[in-house]
């Protein structure tokens, strides 16, 4: 949640700017990166939907998104967040196909292993997304195309990813690393 929250309101990039000429170009700073987007109302897709999956499917209810889910083994399962107060509240999420949930989310988490040496997410995983969508990857190296997810991030199809792994750990790409749109993190997820 911390590269989706970075990535939709700008905050890598307020955060350099701010110290350079916040004090002498504030009003056009504020003008330049007020069109963040809000989460709530968002739709968040989630792809693997096992005990790490059901935990940033707890923070999205808790924000207000829609969560949809994919995975190949569980058909259900229940969420329930848990309240200061002792209340709590469940959800039942019902999983959907890997079509589905890339057509219809406006953001990806990732949380599945990598299989056969072979990205999960590529090109055309890519092209049935949103276009404008966002994509974070906690989960393994390797599992997004990283020159697809370039690519896309290019032309505009993607508005941003997040990245806490990477396909050539402990040495990504300059090419990824220095991407305005990819929000990075060293593995520490």
């Amino acid at each position: 949640f911390a590269h989706l929250f970075g990535m939709v309101r700008f905050l890598f990039n307020t955060n350099r700017q701010m110290p350079l000429t916040g004090d002498s170009d504030f009003r056009e700073l504020k003008k330049t990166f007020s069109q963040g987007k809000e989460l709530s109302g968002k739709t968040l897709g989630i792809i693997g939907f096992g005990r790490i999956g059901k935990e940033v499917a707890k923070r999205a209810i808790g924000l207000g998104m829609c969560v949809i889910a994919h995975d190949k083994f569980i058909k259900k399962d229940n969420i329930t967040l848990d309240f200061f107060n002792g209340e709590n509240k469940s959800f039942t999420i019902h999983t959907k196909s890997l079509k589905h949930v890339l057509e219809k989310s406006d953001f990806i988490s990732l949380h599945i292993p990598k299989i056969n040496n072979k990205p999960f997410i590529g090109a055309a995983e890519i092209g049935m997304m949103k276009t404008g969508a966002g994509i974070i990857n906690a989960s393994r190296g390797g599992v997004i195309d990283e020159t697809a997810l370039m690519f896309a991030l290019d032309k505009k199809k993607l508005a941003y990813a997040g990245l806490d792994v990477f396909e050539n750990e402990p040495t990504p790409s300059i090419h990824l690393l220095m991407h305005n749109a990819i929000s990075l993190t060293p593995h520490i997820g």
